[in-house]
């Protein structure tokens, strides 16, 4: 089988040849692309998708395509503009952004009729990657201004763009469509996690009057590309982490927004996923209840909190596909590195039983202090211990 094949696949529940290995190496590759800091196998890489053909895996991707789904404004005035200096001489590319050539910082402005908000991410030299160090919302006294921000913002999808990243997977794999993110998530861009939170719980009425605004604007924009034949696999760019995510503010904020979401792609025969980070035990009751047919990146302990054999049977949903399980704890390890990724493939293979809904990738990223040599070993765990046929 192709990676194609094999993915879809295991997202339907159908039997492939193989356990899919598809890491994910946006992280990695690119934190040491501009370090000139990658292996020699993959000198001249320009993309993860050569890294993840040189290493003879799967790919399930995800950031690329992020960037064909795009915020566009019926009303207020948006610009922005990169600032600041770094040290590298090429674009850095992150999970969230692009920066240009010597530049380390990303400043938004929107203007409304009730005052101007501003949003400000800095990319971290050290960390290859990029933090938000001023969230638009930042006093609730802002209110009207974010709601204006939220009614005049849309998106629209670039059906062209992403054509040619399904052209450069090809048959290797599978590149997912951005739906955006939950209304909950939403929240969390718009004024912080914590202080989210704290509105949440002083003006329970108007936020959830946002997060109506946003469902509505993200369902419709799902029903405008769900039946384009190239988009086979959707996923909101969340953090499901039962520590963001707690039960009683899911059900609230998430959980009517995923239920309508999954009818929409089920009905076209399509799958919906989630992205996941951290702990996810006590959520995965309520995605299977919304029908969420996976959460990308599910992370074992010590780093996570739910054995990946024992998932399917938490969410109490038979379409459920396991994805994760290659966590830092495991990656980064040296000693003896080939036979304890050998000796854990193996056992994590053991317990998910017949091995069908079952993808066995990065637990939300691959650390920058996983050596190459363990991704090859992990490859090399996965082909041996993963057949199915």
């Amino acid at each position: 089988m192709t990676g194609r094949e094999r993915i879809l696949a295991a997202f339907h529940g159908e039997t492939p040849d193989m356990v899919p290995f598809a890491p994910n190496l946006y992280y990695w590759f690119y934190s040491r692309k501009v370090r000139r800091a990658l292996p020699e196998e993959l000198a001249g890489a320009e993309h993860p998708f050569d890294a993840l053909r040189a290493l003879g895996a799967d790919i399930l991707a995800r950031w690329d395509t992020q960037h064909c789904t795009r915020e566009v404004y019926a009303a207020g005035e948006y610009s922005e503009t990169f600032e600041g200096d770094s040290g590298f001489d090429e674009p850095v590319v992150t999970a969230f952004n692009i920066y240009p050539p010597r530049r380390s910082v990303r400043r938004r402005v929107f203007r409304t009729p009730y005052g101007t908000l501003t949003h400000t991410w800095r990319l971290s030299e050290e960390a290859g990657a990029d933090f938000e160090t001023e969230h638009w919302w930042k006093r609730w006294e802002e209110y009207r201004a974010v709601r204006f921000f939220l009614e005049a913002r849309d998106y629209e999808f670039d059906r062209e763009c992403f054509q040619e990243w399904v052209k450069r997977a090809g048959d290797d794999g599978v590149v997912m469509v951005h739906l955006t993110e939950c209304p909950l998530k939403t929240l969390h861009w718009l004024a912080g996690a914590e202080q989210a939170s704290l509105f949440i719980a002083d003006h329970p009425d108007e936020m959830k009057e946002l997060a109506r605004i946003h469902e509505r604007k993200v369902l419709a924009f799902l029903e405008r590309i769900a039946d384009y034949p190239e988009c086979e696999v959707f996923i909101t760019l969340d953090n499901l982490d039962s520590a963001f995510y707690p039960p009683y503010l899911f059900r609230d904020y998430c959980r009517d927004f995923f239920a309508a979401a999954a009818e929409i792609v089920h009905s076209r025969g399509k799958i919906l996923c989630s992205h996941a980070c951290g702990r996810q035990r006590k959520l995965l009751p309520l995605a299977g209840e919304c029908r969420i047919d996976c959460l990308e990146g599910l992370t074992p302990p010590p780093m996570g909190n739910v054995e990946l054999g024992e998932a399917r049977e938490l969410t109490g949903y038979e379409g459920f596909t396991v994805n994760g399980g290659m966590d830092a704890s495991r990656m980064e390890v040296s000693e003896d590195a080939e036979g304890f990724l050998h000796g854990y493939t193996r056992e994590l293979f053991a317990s998910m039983g017949d091995k069908r809904h079952f993808i066995y990738a990065s637990s939300c990223t691959t650390s920058l202090l996983t050596p190459w040599e363990n991704l090859k070993y992990a490859r090399d765990a996965a082909r041996k211990y993963g057949r199915i046929q």
